[in-house]
């Protein structure tokens, strides 16, 4: 398992886009039609997107602006087996336009999880 990418929520798309460009050094790039308005950061030409930008009004009672952590994972089988076993109720999803599949969760002290595996072969 590796870490894929944090999100965060903002009211202001363009400050936040030019913050992680301008600041930190990042680049604005791809971003699926998730059906909302949002942007994706790159730190490397050929990388993977590391910041998911979507413009909501931040959570004022959890994780403020930082919505979810997103990590990179290799078996969604054995992944939702685990979170059935502890009795964590999980979301299932896939990306638009790229077949990857998602499992979002919350960890027990409140931090929304998300899991992205490729796309089913075949």
């Amino acid at each position: 398992m590796q870490l894929d990418h944090i999100n965060v929520v903002t009211e202001d798309l363009d400050a936040t886009v030019s913050f992680f460009a301008d600041v930190i050094g990042l680049h604005d790039g791809h971003r699926p039609n998730f059906g909302r308005a949002g942007s994706w950061m790159y730190g490397e030409k050929d990388g993977p997107a590391i910041v998911h930008i979507v413009v909501s009004k931040p959570d004022t009672g959890g994780t403020g602006p930082l919505d979810h952590v997103a990590f990179r994972g290799q078996d969604l089988d054995a992944l939702t087996v685990r979170l059935d076993a502890h009795e964590i109720k999980f979301d299932a999803r896939t990306v638009p336009g790229t077949g990857d599949r998602q499992i979002f969760f919350n960890a027990p002290f409140g931090l929304k999880i998300e899991v992205n595996f490729p796309p089913k072969a075949g």
